[in-house]
C-alpha cells in the first residue's frame, strides 16, 4: 500500500514538473492614436495624446507632434499648445452649454473630430449622514449611511456621478509644536461606497465590483427619478475630530455615462474583479470601452460638479 502511494506522488511530481516553451506568434495590431479630454466649466480645456502600443509592451506613447483646432459652436477658435510630452492645453475658459469640437491632426493617420458639451450643474438641496450606522458585508466593515436630494430637470434626460470625499486641516511644526492651519485644506481621500438605492442597483453596476475592484464612485442616469430626488448609499468614512466629510454630485454628459458604465465593465473582465477556479490563470476578453472619437480611440466629454459638506445626524 505505500509503495502505491509512493508511485502515485511520484507520478504527480513528474506530471508538474514537466514544462514544454511554446513560442507564441500574437499578430501585432496596426497603432491608433487615443485622444482623452474631460472638461469641465471654468477651467482650460486639455487634451491627451497617445499611440496604443502591443500588448506585452510597458508604458504609453505620447504623440508629441499632433495639432490640435479647438471649435466652438463650428467657429475655429484656436490652436492648443503642447505643455508637456501628449498633453495639449487652450487659453480658452470651457463654459457650460457650449458645443466644443476637437479636430486632432497626427502625421499618416486619418483626422480625428469629436465634440462635447457641459452640462449644466445640479445642486444638492439636502445632505446628511449617519456614522458607522451600518455594517456592510460586502466590504466587510463599518459604513455610514449617506441620503442626498436634488432636483431633477424633467425636460431631458440627466446623467450623473457620485463620490465622497473629506478633506482635512493641515498641521505644521511651529517651535516643537503642532499647528492647525485653518486656511490650508486638502483631500483627505475618496471613500469607498455601496448602496441598495433602487435608482443605483437599476444601472446593473454593482455585480461588476466585487473583491479587489472596489466602488470610489457611483454612476447612473435619471431614468427612475421624480423631480425632487433622494439617493442613499453607504460610505466607508473615517470619522476624525479634523475631517470634513464631503458629498460631490457630478452633472455629466451622455458619453462621459457611457465611458464610466463601459470602463466598469472592461475593468471587471480583466480580472480584477475576483479570482476563483476559472479564471485564476486565464481572465476574461476585456470589453471594449466605448469612444466617441471619429478615426481614433478615447473619450471627449463635459461634466460640472457641485460639492455639500455633510451634516451628522445623531442617532
Amino acid at each position: 500500500m505505500k509503495q502505491f502511494i509512493f508511485l502515485i506522488l511520484l507520478a504527480i511530481l513528474n506530471l508538474f514538473s514537466c514544462s514544454t516553451k511554446i513560442e507564441l506568434d500574437i499578430p501585432e495590431a496596426p497603432p491608433q492614436i487615443v485622444v482623452n479630454s474631460l472638461i469641465t466649466n471654468d477651467s482650460l480645456i486639455t487634451v491627451n495624446v497617445c499611440k496604443t502600443v502591443a500588448m506585452l509592451n510597458q508604458g504609453t506613447n505620447c504623440v508629441t507632434n499632433a495639432e490640435i483646432e479647438l471649435w466652438v459652436n463650428d467657429n475655429f477658435i484656436e490652436n492648443l499648445q503642447q505643455k508637456e510630452d501628449g498633453i495639449y492645453e487652450s487659453e480658452t475658459t470651457a463654459q457650460i452649454g457650449v458645443n466644443y469640437q476637437i479636430y486632432v491632426d497626427v502625421p499618416n493617420f486619418d483626422r480625428m473630430i469629436s465634440s462635447a458639451i457641459i452640462p449644466a450643474p445640479i445642486n444638492i438641496t439636502q445632505a446628511t449622514y449617519i456614522a458607522n450606522s451600518y455594517y456592510d458585508q460586502g466590504q466587510v466593515s463599518l459604513a455610514s449611511e449617506v441620503k442626498i436630494s436634488f432636483y431633477d430637470p424633467p425636460e431631458i434626460t440627466n446623467y450623473y456621478q457620485i463620490s465622497f470625499y473629506s478633506y482635512r486641516y493641515t498641521e505644521y511644526e511651529l517651535n516643537s509644536l503642532t499647528v492647525l492651519d485653518s486656511t490650508i485644506s486638502i483631500y483627505y481621500g475618496l471613500y469607498y461606497l455601496n448602496s441598495n438605492d433602487p435608482i443605483i442597483i437599476n444601472e446593473g453596476d454593482l455585480q461588476y465590483h466585487i473583491g479587489a475592484s472596489r466602488i470610489r464612485s457611483l454612476i447612473f442616469s435619471d431614468e427612475l427619478m421624480n423631480e425632487e430626488t433622494s439617493i442613499t448609499f453607504l460610505a466607508q468614512i473615517a470619522t476624525g475630530n479634523y475631517a470634513v466629510p464631503i458629498v460631490a454630485l457630478k452633472s455629466i454628459s451622455h458619453e462621459y455615462y457611457m465611458f464610466q458604465k463601459s470602463l466598469i465593465r472592461h475593468t471587471f473582465n480583466q480580472g480584477m474583479g475576483s479570482v476563483d477556479a476559472t479564471n485564476m490563470f486565464l481572465v476574461s476578453n476585456p470589453n471594449d470601452l466605448y469612444s466617441n472619437i471619429q478615426n481614433g480611440l478615447g473619450i471627449f466629454a463635459g461634466y460640472s460638479e457641485s460639492h455639500f459638506e455633510l451634516e451628522e445626524i445623531e442617532q
